[in-house]
């Protein structure tokens, strides 16, 4: 057996086992650490004393057979070579002892039949050491039971005449700490025999641990013996031989390369053999390593012996012997991998009690809740006065530090430790805000209790007031109402709203009214607040008011009140809807600039803090701008961060937000599937009574015009059209639905109500530098002849170049240029053309590729803004009119163009008519001649 770094110790034993050969015997007590290397040691010793001809007994004593009268005496003698005689002698005599006596406590004389057991099995040993040396070896000898610790002393006594050579192994504290079982008695008794002595096992020196390293990594691993790797093994292993050993495995496992470890990692091994060294060890280094890893890295000496209830001496002494044994540094574990190994050891009903009693030690020294509340967690509900408060303390402090994790264990325990039904509401509330920062839908558990208090007069103002706001956002409308209305039946009877909470409720007034624009009127609550007379006070009223100036009109000095709102408000659970509402208005008033600064900050600060359902929020409102800016590929990345930041059914429904931009950005790149994909996850049914409902309709709108699908895309934006004028919120900067119509009419070939939707809704924007101007303009301009299309054209080019809409300003650029194209100008055509690529490409969108079919003749889908057919087309003829007239001048007749293109007879016919009229022919006949270099372009 390899014994590493023991040769003074073995040359020792082989001294001593000379001595013996000659006629005198002698005691070893070989003491140290658990797992110091003493077995090795020993076994190594017996298997060269057994070689050179000495007769071996060996036993192994153990805590569970304390109680076993004779146990260690009967391994020695039951399991050696001996004749069958004493064998069954000593057999008879362990059995009888163990029959009639009892194993000793605290007796001041032993019993006959012990002493007689005694006697004779101390009698068979000095027979056999007349014949040969003996040698006996007992390891853990500070667990033997004590009639066979009076066995040894007999041998002991007579060692001086006799050739016997007893090794005895304890481990540090065994035998001198022991007092209780006598084994300190043994020890002091032990060590006034004449021919004993007593050594001890250090830790592995740097050189032992190079020489362990290179033994057991394989000598084809040269680099186990490297200085760094050595000074690495030693400082986690602290030179305890089973642990480095156990180091060495790890790091030869399939994880380490051929190369070498990258960095010694313990692993299983390590975890086993550090719950072996403790189990090793006597109980009070056990409860002492236990007691060490629940309490943490900084907890005081006096706080690690009150847990334990012992003395500060006997707490220090039991940390020696634990930085002895390599668990330790100087008072704290050397690995984080030890402290876990520890930790698992504990039975959970152990580790539960232990935690309870460091969290009370630690709050009768005055120690922070956030430090005491970790214990408290751990172990359950804990039945004191000053668990509660302390737990809710820290649960505060918690979210204030962004914990959110600490926080919502915090609660719970809380939540299972409280019998009062008020305080239980409080603390579900606390439970639902905590819970709303990672995921809305996990909070929502606990709504359905809340209303009910809530509804009964339990909840307070601030609580219902926050309450509402989450029924909402889960599209609860009824029962947000109710909670309101309850919540203002307690206040106008007189009930304290608490501290800071008195305009709380008009807030939400102000939110259901105006932020909420889809409710049926009738559910709204009565008494609406007054929100322009006088200042406003919260950031909610505040961003509220603001709102109401944008959908007013009202927008000089929305930018001003919007990055008031943004500079001067704290990130935080009640004011991120406050700061979202800031946000957009910057969009609607057309601020891209300032809106993509204060999204990328405010994400950014979401981001380090840890708060995945404000990322979530803040992630949807940047890709909504970057969408206007053009940033196709951004803001499709932004709306997919936030969906997968916050699981759809987390987003109630302002769920509509980020698949809308989703579903626009990937029709946009012109990635369909992508987009269908988001279209088929459920959004709630009372999102479409919400704005982020009328942009949902207006992506899906946008979607099924690039699908080739018009009419379904008409029906989304009629649907915003008359949502929007119900709602009293006919505003072209959130939703330009007329503009939207018009292109859909446009793809059914129905210019002149094309015309009239873009005149329309330039009536409502008026001039200025409005996107939707610029986007109406660009789309009127296509209901016009060629000659009247570049003043328009031109004039949506600079108001979008002004404000920032790159993917606009690219179809813009493209339509002017096609209009030059047609009225001759080749030259400045290209080089408008090659301007409006540049910009397609900058926003992402891929070259042109062959048309859907569509349901109405139309040959392509959507606005095909820079989509320009192939040589040969008719310039008179629109889309439709040129898909029909081709397969009429094929011979086809008007029922089965009807049926191939999936439109009317009726239809049909106005196309052809409008075909015949165009290209001055009267018949089919003549249409051949007169299409054939687009008969390519018409039969897709």
């Amino acid at each position: 057996m390899n014994v590493v770094e023991r040769d003074e110790e073995f040359s020792i034993m082989e001294g001593m086992l000379g001595v013996t050969v000659a006629g005198q015997g002698g005691a070893l007590l070989v003491s140290g650490a658990a797992a110091s290397g003493k077995t090795a040691l020993l076994r190594a010793f017996g298997a060269r004393a057994q070689a050179a001809g000495a007769l071996l007994l060996q036993a192994t004593a153990s805590d569970a057979e304390r109680d076993m009268p004779l146990g260690v005496m009967g391994q020695l003698l039951l399991g050696a070579e001996l004749p069958d005689v004493d064998t069954t002698r000593a057999a008879r005599l362990v059995d009888l002892v163990a029959v009639t006596v009892p194993t000793r406590r605290a007796r001041v004389t032993l019993p006959a039949t012990v002493v007689n057991a005694i006697t004779e099995l101390g009698g068979i040993v000095l027979e056999k050491a007349k014949e040969r040396p003996v040698v006996l070896i007992i390891d853990d000898v500070h667990h033997a039971d004590p009639y066979s610790l009076e066995g040894l002393l007999y041998l002991a006594r007579r060692l001086d005449a006799s050739r016997i050579l007893m090794l005895l192994g304890e481990s540090g504290s065994g035998l001198s700490g022991n007092t209780g079982s006598g084994a300190a008695r043994f020890h002091m008794d032990l060590l006034r025999v004449a021919g004993c002595r007593n050594i001890r096992l250090g830790p592995l020196t740097r050189r032992g641990v190079a020489e362990m390293a290179v033994s057991f990594g394989g000598h084809e691993q040269r680099w186990w013996g490297t200085r760094p790797l050595v000074a690495e093994l030693h400082r986690i292993g602290g030179g305890n031989p089973l642990l480095t050993r156990a180091l060495i495995e790890d790091g030869r496992g399939p994880g380490a390369g051929s190369g070498g470890p990258a960095g010694l990692v313990p692993g299983e091994a390590y975890e086993q053999a550090v719950t072996m060294c403790l189990f090793r060890s006597d109980t009070a280094l056990r409860n002492t390593a236990w007691a060490l890893a629940v309490l943490g890295p900084h907890a005081a000496h006096a706080e690690l012996a009150e847990v334990l209830g012992v003395s500060r001496e006997s707490a220090y002494r039991s940390l020696d012997a634990l930085r002895a044994g390599g668990l330790l540094g100087s008072d704290w574990f050397r690995h984080e991998a030890s402290r876990a190994a520890v930790l698992r050891s504990m039975e959970p009903g152990h580790r539960a009690h232990l935690e309870a009693r460091a969290a009370e030690v630690l709050h009768e020294h005055g120690r922070a809740a956030t430090e005491v509340v970790r214990h408290l967690v751990q172990a359950g509900p804990v039945d004191a006065v000053w668990a509660l408060p302390t737990l809710l303390e820290a649960a505060e402090r918690a979210l204030a530090d962004d914990e959110v994790g600490l926080a919502l264990a915090c609660l719970r325990v809380a939540r299972d430790s409280c019998a009062d039904e008020r305080r239980s509401l409080e603390i579900r509330a606390a439970l639902t805000r905590a819970a709303w920062r990672v995921n809305p839908a996990t909070a929502a558990q606990h709504l359905p209790a809340l209303t009910a208090g809530a509804l009964a007069g339990r909840v307070s103002t601030r609580h219902a007031a926050e309450l509402v706001g989450h029924l909402l956002w889960f599209g609860q409308v009824d029962q947000a109402t109710a909670v309101l209305r309850a919540a203002e039946k307690s206040r106008a009877a007189g009930a304290a709203p608490g501290a800071g909470t008195p305009h709380r409720l008009d807030d939400v007034r102000l939110w259901l009214a105006y932020e909420y624009p889809g409710l049926p009127r009738p559910a709204r609550v009565s008494g609406e607040a007054s929100w322009g007379a006088g200042p406003a006070r919260s950031a909610h009223e505040r961003a509220a008011t603001l709102v109401r100036a944008v959908l007013d009109g009202a927008g000089d000095d929305v930018v001003v009140r919007a990055e008031q709102i943004l500079q001067g408000t704290r990130l935080d659970d009640g004011t991120v809807p406050a700061l979202v509402v800031a946000l957009n208005s910057l969009i609607l008033a057309d601020r891209l600039d300032k809106a993509a600064y204060w999204c990328e900050t405010l994400f950014k600060e979401a981001t380090a803090r840890g708060v995945p359902m404000w990322q979530a929020q803040l992630a949807s409102v940047k890709a909504r701008v970057e969408v206007r800016l053009g940033g196709l590929a951004a803001a499709d990345r932004s709306a997919h961060t936030a969906i997968a930041l916050v699981p759809a059914e987390g987003w109630g429904v302002a769920l509509a937000a980020p698949v809308a931009v989703a579903v626009y950005a990937e029709t946009a790149l012109g990635r369909l599937d992508d987009a269908a994909a988001h279209l088929c996850v459920p959004v709630p049914e009372m999102a479409f009574h919400t704005p982020d409902g009328l942009v949902y309709l207006w992506a899906r709108g946008h979607y099924y015009l690039a699908a080739g699908r018009p009419y379904a895309a008409l029906d989304d934006f009629r649907t915003c059209g008359d949502l929007m004028t119900c709602w009293d919120l006919d505003l072209p900067g959130l939703v330009p639905w007329r503009t939207d119509a018009a292109q859909a009419q446009l793809a059914l070939g129905d210019e002149r109500r094309a015309h009239d939707l873009a005149e329309e809704q330039l009536a409502l924007v008026g001039p200025g530098t409005a996107w939707t101007r610029g986007v109406s303009l660009r789309v009127l301009a296509r209901t016009l002849a060629p000659a009247r299309r570049p003043p328009l054209l031109e004039e949506a080019v600079e108001i979008l170049r002004e404000t920032g809409h790159r993917l606009e300003l690219a179809r813009a650029t493209d339509e002017l240029a096609r209009a030059h194209r047609e009225l001759g100008g080749a030259g400045q055509a290209r080089s408008l053309a090659r301007k409006a690529q540049q910009l397609a490409r900058e926003c992402g969108v891929p070259a042109p590729a062959a048309p859907r079919p569509a349901d109405t003749g139309t040959p392509r889908g959507g606005d095909g803004a820079w989509a320009t057919p192939g040589g040969g087309r008719p310039a008179e003829l629109s889309d439709a009119e040129l898909r029909v007239a081709t397969l009429a001048a094929r011979g086809h007749t008007n029922r089965q163009i009807a049926d191939k293109l999936f439109i009317t007879i009726s239809t049909v016919e106005q196309h052809l008519t409008r075909a015949y009229r165009k290209l001055d022919v009267q018949r089919r006949t003549d249409l051949t001649e007169k299409i054939r270099p687009a008969a390519g372009t018409g039969s897709r």
